[in-house]
């Protein structure tokens, strides 16, 4: 038994299905299956009804769940006070940082606002990808960091996820630099006829379907390759092998060397802020109140309003 399989129970509990249960975990239904098939082999209980139109509690999965609640409560209630101990009282922020979604937007605010905040201390982690779910980083929110800097739009905050907005990232054209859109201060659509552009399948990124959409309205000749989910390194080796245009965004100027990203023409822009669970703990949850609480004024300076959503 882990705290993972523990953290299933829950949510199948909660949502009475294996599917949704797993489009919260972002992982497969079957792989919530088997995580509650384990859970009840290793406890010799039966927890779960199963049915056509979904899954119920058992008598016995009824009286099983209050404990569960109490014990994940009390492990992350253990792993704060511990934090708090090792560190001579201050509370410890995991701030997930990676290649794809580096912390340096975030880190820039805090610099400056950390002898506001002096009771909290930011500790900077490799984020870990969850290779069972389709949001691979952002699956592991709240399990190895308690916070990531990462784009939001309204389908990505269906999932399990609230969001502290902290300003917009702006599209552009990453190409190899031998190619002749490299030359060019910023492409107009009508600059991308007749190009394979390589971009996220539909369903993933609200604004990456507008921007599509936007750009076969304009440029119906424009030949779009899709990757096989979101972007990971292997997307920009990719655009370099074959040399094709990719659509890239602000923070990843720089991820390839032999890749030059040029502004493209569009009022289509893609918010991005501080990433948390939506349920994150007090922990966090009291890190992104007084942040909020103390930045506003300045983050309105800087033309991102700073604002929840869930």
């Amino acid at each position: 038994m882990d705290i993972n399989q523990l953290q299933t129970f829950l949510r199948v509990s909660e949502y009475g299905s294996f599917t949704k249960a797993a489009e919260q975990s972002f992982i497969s239904g079957t792989a919530v299956m088997k995580q509650i098939n384990r859970l009840e082999a290793e406890l010799n209980l039966k927890l779960f009804n199963r049915t056509a139109t979904g899954v119920q509690l058992t008598p016995q999965g009824k009286t099983f769940q209050p404990y569960v609640h109490q014990l994940l409560n009390l492990l992350n209630t253990a792993v704060e006070e511990t934090r708090r101990v090792r560190t001579d009282d201050k509370q410890i922020i995991l701030l997930g940082t990676s290649l794809l979604h580096p912390a340096d937007p975030f880190m820039s605010i805090w610099k400056k606002v950390a002898p506001d905040m002096p009771k909290f201390q930011i500790r900077l982690v490799q984020l870990q990808e969850d290779l069972n779910s389709s949001n691979r980083e952002y699956a592991m929110l709240g399990r190895s960091s308690d916070l990531m800097v990462g784009t939001f739009d309204s389908t990505t905050l269906k999932h399990a996820f609230s969001a502290t907005k902290l300003g917009s990232y702006h599209f552009g054209i990453a190409v190899r630099s031998d190619h002749p859109l490299a030359q060019l201060e910023e492409i107009p659509f009508s600059d991308l006829a007749h190009q394979k552009v390589l971009m996220v399948p539909t369903g993933i990124s609200e604004k990456n379907d507008l921007l599509r959409q936007q750009l076969l309205e304009k440029v119906p000749s424009v030949q779009p390759i899709d990757t096989t989910g979101r972007y990971d390194i292997n997307t920009f080796n990719k655009a370099v092998e074959e040399n094709i245009a990719m659509i890239s965004l602000t923070p990843w100027k720089r991820i390839h060397p032999n890749l030059v990203t040029v502004p493209l023409k569009t009022d289509i822009t893609v918010d991005y802020g501080l990433l948390s669970a939506k349920l994150p703990g007090k922990k966090t949850a009291d890190f992104l109140h007084e942040f909020i609480q103390i930045n506003h004024p300045s983050i309105v300076k800087s033309s991102a309003t700073l604002r929840i959503y869930s």
